[in-house]
């Protein structure tokens, strides 16, 4: 089994070190650990020409080493998302990484893969790169186990730092649980055959991201290949009446507005 951790930070500090307690905690009997260190890798920045949407993400016209990592996420059994916050956003190695693999929103090829993201911060931001982060792998399909916020300072005892946050031995307890805790869900769902029960969140994006079939062939093709056209969800799962109700309104809305939007394009092309 192979977990593999995409490191954001152009540093191996904090966040490194969180996704080692990790480690630890995971074990290695029967886990090994692809770490990618993101600035050590050729990445371009995303040029916009948004081939990638509109046929294949094998036409972009950045030749760098981006397949090489999709390959990696592709073939792991679990993924770690680790973070530092740089001016209440990713730093920029991994939001390069988003930008360049953003064809993953309409082709999702992580479908059901257990996930934690780790963000660390000197004092702030954490709460907003967290739910930047939620929406990323949601979007990509993949399975949120769970969110590790980390003030560093207040966790760290050796951080040394001058300013009002400083080591805080109850924040690290509850940090440390937090940390355990998010772990042993993951490790568990790691050997576990069990799908996911979609939330009422998971819902809305799986239907935010069905209407990209109205405009885009390549994306139409690939749900279509996958069944996923008109399923509730990525994959079969029990909803109760509540998600059942909310996913039906919902689809039926994403259906006429996507069907109106695909005519008017229609009708655009028709009169060049």
């Amino acid at each position: 089994m192979k977990i593999v951790i995409l490191m954001g930070s152009p540093r191996k500090k904090d966040s490194l070190n969180v996704c080692k307690e990790i480690e630890k905690r995971l074990g290695s009997d029967d886990i090994t650990y692809d770490y990618i260190f993101l600035k050590d890798y050729d990445i371009q920045d995303c040029k916009g020409c948004g081939i990638c949407f509109k046929k294949s993400e094998l036409l972009c016209p950045c030749k760098d080493d981006i397949y090489k990592i999709r390959k990696r996420l592709i073939e792991a059994d679990g993924i770690i998302f680790a973070t530092p916050v740089y001016a209440y956003q990713v730093p920029a190695p991994l939001k390069r990484i988003i930008d360049r693999m953003a064809f993953l929103f309409h082709r999702q090829e992580l479908v059901g893969k257990p996930t934690l993201i780790v963000v660390t911060s000197d004092g702030g931001g954490h709460k907003q790169v967290s739910k930047y982060m939620k929406m990323t792998v949601s979007g990509w399909g993949c399975n949120l186990i769970g969110s590790i916020n980390i003030i560093s300072p207040m966790y760290f005892d050796d951080k040394n730092n001058v300013s009002a946050w400083g080591y805080d031995e109850y924040y690290h307890t509850k940090m440390l649980s937090m940390i355990n805790k998010s772990t042993d869900e993951f490790k568990k769902i790691l050997h576990s055959d069990v799908r996911k029960v979609p939330s009422f969140y998971d819902i809305f994006m799986f239907n935010c991201l069905r209407s990209k079939t109205f405009t885009s062939q390549a994306d139409y093709d690939f749900w279509k290949e996958k069944g996923w056209l008109d399923s509730n969800y990525f994959y079969e799962t029990k909803l109760n009446i509540a998600k059942k109700v909310f996913g039906a309104i919902f689809k039926g809305f994403i259906n006429l507005a996507g069907k109106r939007l695909k005519n008017k394009i229609s009708n655009v092309n028709k009169s060049v």
